[in-house]
C-alpha cells in the first residue's frame, strides 16, 4: 500500500515536473523519472534541450546555458514548491539542480519539509566507511574535508551525498561578496572531475555515469547526486 502511494506521488511528481518545464523553456523532457526516498525527491530528466539553448552550445557556448538555467530555476523554484503542495501535498522547503548539457539530461533534487529519514537501503556489496573515506579525500582536495559526510540509496542506481561545512574561507568571502553565480560555475566542472578521478567506482562496484551537483551557499551545505551503472 506504502509503495503504491509512493508510485503514485512519483507520477503526479513526473508530469508536474515535466509540464512546468515544457511551460518555462519552451520544450520539455522526452522523460522524467522520480525517486522518493522521504525527505527528498530526486527527478531525473532526459533529452531536455531547448532550440535556444542548441544554438548557444553549437557556438561553445555552455557557461550562458547554465547561466540561463541558474535563472530560470530560481524564478521557477516556487511554482515548483506550489505545484508539488497542491497536488501531491509534498511540503518542499528546497529545490536544488544541475544539467549535463552533453547528455541533454539534468537532475532536479527536491528536501521536503518532513525531518523523518526513511529507512535506507544498502547495496551489501558497498562498503560504507570506505565510501565515506573516499569522498571526504575528493572534498579535501576541492575545498576541504567537510564537518560531515552522509550518504543515501534513492535507488539501486542512485546514490545521493550531502555534506555540510565544506567551504573555505576564501569560497566564503566570495559567498559575502555575491559571487554565488560565478563560484557554482567554476566548483561544478573541478568537483565533477574529480569524483570521475577518484577510487570511488572500485568502491561502489559501478561506473559513474553522470554526476550531478549543487550547494545552499548561505547554509554551507551541498548535494550530489551519482547515477550509476553496473559494469557489463
Amino acid at each position: 500500500m506504502v509503495n503504491e502511494k509512493v508510485k503514485t506521488m512519483e507520477s503526479v511528481v513526473s508530469r508536474l515536473s515535466s509540464t512546468i518545464l515544457r511551460t518555462h523553456f519552451g520544450k520539455g523532457p522526452k522523460s522524467v523519472y522520480v525517486n522518493i526516498v522521504h525527505p527528498y525527491v530526486c527527478i531525473q530528466i532526459r533529452e531536455f534541450i531547448s532550440p535556444v539553448e542548441k544554438i548557444l552550445l553549437s557556438k561553445n557556448e555552455g557557461t550562458k546555458v547554465f547561466e540561463l538555467r541558474d535563472l530560470m530555476m530560481d524564478e521557477i523554484k516556487s511554482e515548483f514548491k506550489r505545484s508539488f503542495w497542491k497536488e501531491a501535498e509534498l511540503d518542499v522547503v528546497e529545490l536544488y539542480a544541475d544539467w549535463n548539457l552533453d547528455g541533454k539530461s539534468g537532475m532536479i533534487l527536491a528536501i521536503l519539509k518532513e525531518g523523518k529519514i526513511e529507512k535506507q537501503l544498502w547495496l551489501e556489496d558497498v562498503n560504507k566507511k570506505d565510501l565515506l573515506e573516499e569522498i571526504s579525500k575528493v572534498s579535501e582536495v576541492s575545498q576541504k574535508e567537510p564537518g560531515s559526510t552522509e550518504v543515501f540509496w534513492l535507488s539501486d542506481r542512485s546514490l545521493l551525498i550531502r555534506r555540510i561545512d565544506i567551504f573555505t574561507l576564501l569560497e566564503k568571502e566570495l559567498i559575502n561578496l555575491g559571487f554565488t553565480k560565478t563560484l557554482k560555475l567554476a566548483k561544478r566542472p573541478i568537483e565533477q572531475n574529480l569524483f570521475k578521478q577518484s577510487n570511488l567506482e572500485s568502491i561502489l562496484k559501478c561506473s559513474i555515469r553522470e554526476i550531478y551537483m549543487d550547494w545552499n551557499f548561505n547554509e554551507d551545505k551541498g548535494y550530489a547526486v551519482l547515477v550509476l551503472q553496473k559494469y557489463n
